[in-house]
């Protein structure tokens, strides 16, 4: 009886220690993007030194990488990330002002409330990611 119960506890445990287990990293061979309306949208990268990026873009999301890049950064509004746990929080800065995020990494897709610094305007949004073969 002892040699059935000893697995069977062990197999509980995976189950229950494997399912709680979340994906709270961004990637990196991608972009992340919230639909603005039928023609733009708000793109976020990140870079593994801790480094994102955010812009507007068109919806080709394959003709962002031509231009969404580090050498770019006159061209979009940059700054430095931090994760802890699932939660992420970021400034980014550039020509057009500073913009402010926090919110929570859910598998593939952020979560975020996000404020311009010189309004105060805030707005939720939810990013989702989109690799493009890098």
């Amino acid at each position: 009886m002892k040699k059935i119960v000893l697995p069977f506890l062990v197999c509980i445990f995976a189950l229950v220690s494997f399912t709680n287990v979340e994906n709270c990293s961004v990637s990196y061979k991608g972009i992340y993007a919230f639909k603005l309306d039928n023609e733009h949208s708000a793109i976020l990268r990140f870079y593994e030194d801790g480094t994102v990026l955010a812009s507007t873009s068109v919806n080709d999301y394959l003709d962002v990488f031509t231009w969404f890049h580090k050498e770019n950064k006159d061209m979009v509004l940059t700054g430095k990330y931090k994760i802890k746990k699932c939660a992420i929080k970021f400034e980014v800065t550039g020509v057009t002002g500073t913009q402010k995020y926090e919110g929570t990494i859910r598998g593939e897709a952020l979560e975020v409330k996000l404020t311009d610094e010189a309004t105060k305007k805030t707005a939720t949004r939810t990013y989702t990611y989109f690799p493009l073969g890098l």
